[in-house]
């Protein structure tokens, strides 16, 4: 039986050792021997030496963490986590603002002590100085407070709460030039808070060309916050500007909606008309023309063909308790679907819950037409339409698909049409059965 070799295993050199023997030292591709015990007991106090200095000089640091670590707002432990961790910018800045803000630990000379401490450690953090620019300016050192927030711009340029932050401290200063700047960055930074900015300049101006011009960034998004804004604050000159600069993007109905209520509100049907029938495209519900029946129709989605919107000059609905209303795709005079009102004969209804906004002309004489059908309205008020002031003849039980036609004199520029029932005088006056309308046109 022959003797086995000793396994041989490479060194980083190419160079071998036998199995067993007794180890070497490499640092950095250098071979120290270790095989005596004095070699031996050198490399083990260097290794304590090194170990012992990196505990010595991490120890101070872990122990701030671990008193600090519940995050509680009292300033003893934060007292000690400097004792421990005197470089750490952030003890210091969260011990500045429990002096400062604490009711209880309020002490405004070791607030500024401590906020200085936290900038000149660490000059770098934004919120930092954002901080002390309050504190200077409660102190009223207006200056410091200046140079403290031109710092913490610098060190976040674009970040929006700081430059709103650096917007508010100049108009605090009546420095209102430096503050325009800051809320025109802020604005183009951050959409989001545009309606802060609009409504901080709207109390000092009221002057929307100005604000439309310098402030408003010309995207969509703060384009519409700004009509919605303009809006809110009944300022037509304000609004027209927003929309005027909103046309050039792509906008779905029910974004415009407000502002077509409001002109509305304001006698303006016509302007709102136009802004509700404006660039509509193939995508858009109900769009082949406005009122899909055809150029020129003062009837958007006349028969249904898309999901009533229930505003601007589309359909507006509601269902109640008693009374059910929905687009139905199983019954049509015209094209795909119609409107079905569904009564469960639990009440004496007063009902109005459909109606359409047309934009007609005052003085000028139209006829409404559509096409309707019942089955089994009970009672002896029955459904019918009405549109400024006239009406079609009540339906009451089973009907087949009528076309009728209410000829009408406009008395203003605005009419609605309305299916309604009106509450009857009878004992036996609880409605029920159902009504489907369709197919509506205004000559």
């Amino acid at each position: 039986m022959g003797v086995s070799k000793p396994e041989v295993k490479p060194f980083p050199d190419g160079r071998g050792s036998v199995e067993g023997s007794t180890p070497n030292l490499l640092i950095k591709g250098l071979e120290i021997q270790i095989n005596t015990w004095p070699r031996r007991i050198v490399a083990v106090v260097l290794v304590l030496v090194a170990c012992s200095t990196l505990i010595y000089r991490t120890w101070g640091l872990f122990l701030a963490a671990w008193i600090s670590r519940s995050n509680t707002p009292d300033p003893a432990i934060y007292e000690r986590a400097v004792k421990y961790d005197p470089a750490n910018a952030d003890y210091h800045f969260i011990l500045a603002q429990i002096y400062n803000y604490s009711t209880q630990y309020l002490n405004i000379p070791r607030a500024g002590e401590e906020y200085e401490a936290a900038v000149r450690l660490n000059p770098n953090r934004a919120a930092h100085w954002l901080e002390l620019s309050k504190y200077y300016e409660q102190q009223r050192t207006t200056e410091r407070s200046r140079y403290a927030m031109k710092m913490a711009l610098e060190r976040d340029p674009n970040y929006a709460q700081t430059h709103w932050a650096a917007a508010n401290l100049y108009i605090r200063l009546n420095d209102l030039k430096s503050a325009d700047l800051e809320l025109e960055r802020t604005a183009d930074l951050d959409v989001g808070y545009l309606t802060q900015v609009l409504d901080l300049v709207w109390r000092f101006y009221e002057d929307a060309d100005r604000i439309m011009s310098t402030l408003v960034p010309n995207t969509r998004d703060a384009n519409l916050t700004a009509l919605n804004y303009f809006v809110g604050q009944k300022s037509e000159r304000g609004a027209a500007l927003a929309w005027a600069k909103l046309k050039a993007f792509r906008t779905n109905l029910p974004e415009r909606f407000r502002y077509i209520e409001y002109l509305v509100s304001v006698g303006n049907p016509h302007q709102a008309w136009e802004i509700f029938s404006y660039a509509l495209v193939p995508e858009q519900p109900g769009s082949a023309g406005p009122g899909e029946g055809g150029a020129g129709s003062l009837i958007f989605n006349p028969s249904f063909e898309s999901e009533p919107m229930n505003g601007g000059f589309d359909w507006r609905f509601s269902s109640t308790e008693h009374a059910e209303a929905r687009r139905d795709t199983g019954a049509a005079k015209d094209g795909l679907a119609s409107w079905l009102v569904s009564f469960d004969g639990k009440e004496n209804v007063d009902y109005s819950g459909l109606s359409h906004w047309l934009p007609v002309t005052k003085g000028r004489t139209y006829g409404l037409q559509f096409w309707m059908k019942t089955e089994g309205i009970s009672t002896n008020e029955g459904m019918y339409v009405e549109v400024d002031g006239q009406s079609s003849e009540k339906q009451l039980g089973t009907t087949y698909w009528q076309q009728f036609t209410i000829p009408f004199t406009a008395t203003s520029d605005l009419a609605t049409v309305r299916l309604r029932r009106v509450p009857s005088k009878k004992f036996d006056n609880l409605l029920k059965g159902k009504v489907w309308l369709d197919a509506f046109n205004l000559k």
